[in-house]
Formats: structure tokens, C-alpha cells, sequence
């Protein structure tokens, strides 16, 4: 499952594979039918995953997606620590929809099962 996709005529920007609900329209998301609570930024890093399904993005250029127009900077210990806290949130029952890429970055799976 990819991102993308058009809901009652509406263009909207989604995310959803029976598992994982993610509307980045309306910044609301669950798992398994639960509310996920998500912050503004876990909702930017999970965008960017899912527009870019099994490419590894590197951390440089996640880093550099991530600084946004406000000069919200994210620094490499931030980024890691976000990456670990939306596992935490999204990743269940052996499913992997962020793998980690040892010295280069991070892929997205969507929902991998192990």
C-alpha cells in the first residue's frame, strides 16, 4: 500500500494497509482500529517515508526535508530519537515499516511482517 489516493471525491494524502491508518490531511492515524497519538513532526517523517516506499532515504536527507521553512532544525540524535519513539507507536505484532539502514539511513517497509 502505497500514500496517495482520492476519499469522496476530496483530494487527501493517506496512508492505509488494514494495519495502519495514517491521514496526513486531517493529522489523525491508528493502529488496528486504536487511536495513534502522532506529533506534527512524526507526521512529516512518516510523509516522507511513504512517498518514497522502499528507497533508503539517507540521514542527510532526511535531516534536510525535515528543516523546514521555520528553521525548525533536527539534529542526528532528534532524528534517531524520533525514528525509535514512531516504532514504539506503530510497529506491533512483528510488523516493520522502518528499517534501519546501518550507516546510511532508514527504508520504509509498510508493514513488513518478520
Amino acid at each position: 500500500m502505497t500514500c496517495a489516493g482520492s476519499h469522496r471525491g476530496l483530494a487527501k494524502d493517506f496512508y492505509d494497509d488494514g494495519r495502519l491508518f495514517l491521514d496526513f490531511s486531517e493529522q489523525s492515524a491508528s493502529l488496528n482500529g486504536k487511536s495513534l497519538t502522532l506529533s506534527p513532526m512524526e507526521y512529516k517523517m512518516l510523509y516522507l517515508f511513504c512517498k518514497n516506499p522502499k528507497q533508503i532515504l539517507t540521514r542527510q536527507r532526511l535531516l534536510e526535508r525535515l528543516w523546514d521553512a521555520d528553521e525548525n532544525y533536527v539534529d542526528e540524535h532528534t532524528l534517531t530519537t524520533s525514528i525509535s519513539r514512531i516504532r514504539g507507536k506503530i510497529e506491533a505484532e512483528g510488523d516493520t515499516y522502518i528499517k534501519t539502514i546501518y550507516g546510511i539511513g532508514y527504508q520504509w517497509m509498510g508493514g513488513e511482517r518478520k
